[in-house]
């Protein structure tokens, strides 16, 4: 709810201590709720102290005296500063600002508080005069309301702003609500991730209303709350009413993430201590070992975490050059490695963008997959590596990730292809040059060794994958009579009767969603193996399940 726990609690005094409590910091740390960073932007606006003085003289210095006088009398000082339109044009250009290059990059939402119903809408016509996003004002209504408020109390017309505000960006425009008392508790809107505030809250209300940023979202690391009134006393004010455990955590200054933005910078670099970041071959290789690849991902992407939290502030600007040299490096080792998780897909909008335009400002198109071990450019990609050992890697990977990828195809053969590799791997151990030009050979072997293996049992690609399946079962129980070629023809020609068999069945319509189709199938391949001379379905039964598993 947002609420903490009164350090004076009458419940606690009545019915005794709490069974349970879970506390902000605990929340973020599970990931139920997001982290609330705070950023004071209240240079030229705080509303609190003798500043309230300074600025009103500064936006009413051209109202003479007695004009001054009229206009404390009917607002008020601190009202006639808080509606003054100089002042709202500022903060409104500085809004704009603030979510074009913080939040709306990341495809979430906001909402401005105001000091009253009059400022909301000063607010709005502020925005749409700058060229703001599209926003909409939520506001209640008198029944001796000034034409003015009415165009923006209707309540059918305020539902429906909020339900188009809560749907994603590329379904709806509409970026910011702007409220004075409405949707500060209770509302429950996940796409908001910044709230601007420009009025006074206290207590309950302050720590109710930032509570609104603080729901998660697939791609919310964090939630804002810019501060234009001045809050940071009353916000003092209101955690020091609470058990101090409980709201330890509840906001964190934007300055307190610099440092550690500067610790996770550190802990990324140092995969790299002693190398020059600019040369890619050599990082890239750095990172062949799977285990400190893995620790290499969590760590860069906590970095790219933290950049994108502080983004576009200056606190930002001096790491934003490694992080394009790592974002490379990254990228060269995925595609090498053929690592999926290395991807920084799910990275804030803000730090990826900066990394594809740098990658692509170097001759990548960081939207290109890997080159496949077939495609007819993968020989050029593998020699535009300067190293040798950097071009056995990429044969290596790209050899690997083919065996991967086709494996279901032809178990067999390609669990073949994998015991050989790593013997060619072994053999050739750091002679970089020798495996190169081994596992390029290798490569040319592998589709011409499966047509040639199909030729020459008389078989197609396919029935040869149920041919070695079948064959290295049968062997299993014979393994003397390996080079039996009566043997052999008979594994042939049960290979071909139940791969036509296959065939049929599965033309079947939603044949794989048909238990009692396939339960035919397996009793077919059952009454063909018992027809053969090498297979005694009674006593055979590890044969014929291991066989009708492997075909299904």
């Amino acid at each position: 709810t947002g609420t903490p726990l009164m350090k004076e609690d009458k419940n606690e005094r009545e019915f005794g201590t709490y069974i349970d409590q879970y506390t902000i910091e605990q929340a973020v740390e599970d990931g139920a709720t997001v982290q609330i960073i705070y950023e004071g932007r209240e240079s030229k606006t705080k509303m609190t102290g003798e500043s309230l003085d300074v600025i009103f003289d500064n936006y009413f210095k051209d109202n003479t005296q007695e004009e001054r006088d009229a206009i404390i009398r009917k607002y008020g000082k601190e009202n006639a500063v808080l509606e003054a339109p100089k002042r709202i044009e500022m903060i409104a250009l500085d809004i704009i600002n603030h979510y074009n290059g913080k939040i709306r990059p990341e495809g979430f939402k906001a909402q401005i508080v105001c000091t009253s119903r009059r400022a909301a809408i000063l607010y709005k016509d502020a925005l749409d005069r700058l060229g703001g996003p599209e926003s909409a004002v939520i506001i209640s209504g008198n029944h001796n309301d000034a034409p003015e408020f009415r165009p923006y109390t209707d309540e059918a017309k305020n539902k429906v702003f909020i339900e188009r505000f809560k749907k994603p960006m590329k379904e709806d425009a509409l970026s910011i609500l702007i409220v004075k008392d409405k949707l500060l508790t209770g509302f429950d809107a996940p796409i908001e991730q910044v709230m601007y505030l420009d009025r006074k809250l206290k207590e309950h209300t302050l720590l109710q209303a930032i509570a609104r940023v603080n729901r998660t979202k697939s791609g919310k690391e964090y939630g804002y709350i810019v501060d234009y009134y001045g809050l940071t006393d009353y916000l003092k004010e209101a955690l020091e009413m609470f058990s101090a455990q409980d709201v330890k955590g509840a906001l964190q200054p934007l300055k307190d993430e610099i440092p550690k933005l500067e610790a996770r910078h550190a802990k990324v670099i140092e995969f790299f201590k002693g190398m020059d970041l600019k040369n890619i071959d050599a990082c890239i290789v750095s990172l062949s070992d799977e285990r400190r690849r893995a620790e290499f991902e969590i760590d860069f992407k906590n970095f790219l975490k933290s950049m994108n939290a502080i983004l576009p502030d200056a606190g930002a600007t001096p790491f934003i050059s490694d992080m394009k040299k790592l974002g490379k490096i990254n990228h060269g080792a995925r595609n090498l490695y053929r690592d999926e998780q290395l991807n920084i897909v799910d990275a804030g909008e803000k730090v990826r963008r900066l990394i594809d335009e740098h990658i692509f400002s170097e001759g990548v198109d960081p939207k290109i997959p890997p080159t496949k071990l077939f495609d007819g450019n993968f020989v050029d990609s593998v020699q535009k590596h300067k190293e040798p050992q950097t071009q056995a890697l990429e044969m290596e990977y790209a050899i690997k990730k083919h065996i991967e990828d086709n494996l279901e195809q032809n178990p067999e053969y390609y669990r073949a292809l994998s015991k050989k590799l790593k013997e060619i791997l072994e053999s050739k151990h750091e002679k970089w040059e020798e495996l190169v030009q081994l596992l390029l050979n290798f490569r040319d072997g592998i589709e011409k060794n499966l047509k040639d293996e199909a030729k020459k049992f008389g078989l197609s690609e396919v029935e040869l994958a149920f041919f070695m399946t079948l064959q290295k079962e049968v062997l299993e129980k014979f393994p003397d009579r390996t080079k039996d070629k009566k043997l052999e023809a008979e594994i042939i020609g049960c290979t071909t009767k139940l791969v036509q068999m296959l065939k049929e069945a599965t033309n079947i319509v939603d044949f794989f969603t048909r238990d009692s189709e396939q339960k035919e199938v397996m009793k077919k391949i059952r009454r063909t193996l018992g027809d053969c001379s090498f297979c005694d379905v009674s006593e055979d039964k590890k044969l014929v399940y291991s066989v009708t598993e492997e075909f299904m």
